[in-house]
């Protein structure tokens, strides 16, 4: 089976797994076939995508990782605040996964868009367990880990839904509502002698981050708990998966990328690697565009195939992207994953009109920072790749000049500033360079400046400022998008 949007399903498709509605209830069966009705009717109730069966896709198989039947239960708890239902469905929960065997979260999760909070704490009492099954941990602190991901999240039913749901930014005061979330959640918890000191602590500082910037105290790594470590990656990457009122859902690789490069600011290290372990960059059964502009279905990506997947062309063509003759084909974008751009139709092809005759050079020692800069710019400009200052300077001697340079500072041999220094000094070329760095101190700033950065991003990325910025270097036009 393989995942496709709701405005690619047409009427004769057959489903490739059943649907539930939030109460766990069966919708529609697996393999029933879709008419328009019951399009309309998914539409409506906001469902954003579907897994259909098809001769393509036969063979691709797609696991959920908790029965849906379970997880509506769970929904369910959460929605009544069942205290005494949450810890049971924790304990459901981790006998599922441990009987499971390895566990890769590759199924999309199916659910209305009303149940976000429900659903997401149910996601993030799952993702919870897998951390803290890759960590090593006993069956006991794995259902209290399953238990503060359902509990975490009670108090946004507190939250007046206008500023839940509010799909611009919200103002200080509606910031400052929505931050008073945890500590409902842990009143409501606090006084139950059946609740452990280890949960309760969790889920009232759940969106700490290492660094100190997290909130409601501001506590950094060293004083938070391990449990709360957990519950705040997990936390995070459910809700970057999601699609909100404000934004579209991020893609597997947009999500691990962010991860990575928020790790000892947001996130501890080793909690991050302890999902990502599970997290394949490509699900089985969604549809990628290939870098030669085909479309194609991943069908396996585990192992070594996690980065070079095997995949399935729509005319039926199995390809593996680990033989040497696939070398020079990447996977760009998912088609399901909106994340890419975020522009209307009108504005994202007023963009590509205004942008097509711009070149722009990007230089960045690691592939991934590559592939993900492609990802967000490849449909808007002209880009060349490549891996270090001295392959930049070869070019720059050779071909003409591009329009901008997206530069990485910290890069072995040659590193941006000097690649930088060099490209104005002896190819005498004033080419607007953007940086990018892991570091956003004093030092760093200071050399950027020095040799006439036009700017400077701090991973982890940003799509919609990176194209702001680039937008403004270009054109002079800084609109916030």
């Amino acid at each position: 089976m393989r995942y496709i949007r709701m405005s690619q399903i047409t009427p004769g498709m057959k489903l490739g797994t059943e649907i539930f509605d939030s109460y766990g209830r069966v919708l529609l069966g697996g393999k029933a076939e879709l008419t328009e009705d019951y399009i309309s009717r998914l539409k409506y109730l906001g469902f954003d995508g579907l897994y259909i069966s098809d001769e393509l896709s036969a063979d691709i198989s797609v696991e959920p990782i908790i029965s849906p039947f379970l997880r509506g239960k769970g929904i369910d708890c959460v929605r009544r605040q069942d205290i005494d239902g949450c810890k049971q469905i924790a304990k459901e929960m981790v006998a599922e996964i441990i009987d499971k065997g390895p566990i890769s979260i590759d199924m999309t999760d199916l659910r209305e868009c009303d149940d976000y909070t429900y659903a997401h704490s149910v996601n993030v009492a799952l993702y919870c367990a897998i951390i803290g099954l890759s960590m090593g941990m006993d069956e006991k602190s794995l259902e209290e880990l399953a238990f503060a991901g359902l509990l975490h999240d009670l108090g946004k039913m507190s939250i007046p839904s206008e500023i839940l749901n509010k799909e611009g930014r919200l103002t200080q005061e509606e910031y400052q509502i929505m931050k008073s979330h945890a500590k409902i959640s842990y009143d409501a918890i606090k006084e139950r002698w059946d609740v452990t000191p280890n949960v309760k602590v969790a889920v009232l500082y759940h969106h700490e981050n290492v660094d100190g910037s997290g909130y409601p105290t501001g506590i950094t790594g060293d004083e938070m708990t391990l449990y709360t470590k957990i519950i705040h990656v997990a936390d995070v990457f459910d809700a970057l998966l999601s699609k909100r009122p404000y934004k579209e859902p991020y893609s597997a690789y947009e999500v691990s990328e962010y991860m990575m490069g928020a790790c000892g600011i947001m996130f501890d290290t080793d909690v991050v690697l302890a999902l990502l372990k599970h997290v394949p960059l490509y699900p089985k059964g969604t549809e990628m565009i290939m870098s030669d502009g085909r479309h194609c279905i991943i069908v396996e990506n585990k192992d070594m195939h996690n980065l070079r997947p095997i995949i399935r062309l729509m005319d039926g063509t199995t390809i593996n992207l680990m033989d040497k003759e696939y070398y020079n084909i990447t996977l760009v974008a998912a088609v399901s994953a909106d994340s890419i751009s975020r522009e209307s139709e009108e504005a994202r092809n007023e963009m590509i009109q205004s942008y097509k005759r711009y070149k722009i050079m990007v230089v960045d020692d690691m592939v991934t920072n590559l592939q993900m800069i492609r990802g967000i710019l490849e449909y808007f400009y002209d880009l060349t790749l490549l891996k270090n200052g001295k392959q930049a300077l070869r070019y720059l001697e050779k071909n003409e000049p591009v329009d901008a340079i997206i530069m990485d500072v910290d890069m072995p041999g040659m590193d941006g500033i000097e690649a930088a220094r060099r490209i104005k000094e002896e190819l005498h070329k004033d080419i607007p360079i953007l940086f990018v760095t892991t570091l956003n101190d004093g030092e760093t700033v200071a050399k950027c400046k020095a040799v006439g950065a036009a700017g400077y991003i701090v991973r982890p990325y940003q799509p919609a400022y990176i194209k702001s910025e680039i937008k403004r270097i270009i054109t002079g036009r800084g609109d916030a998008e």
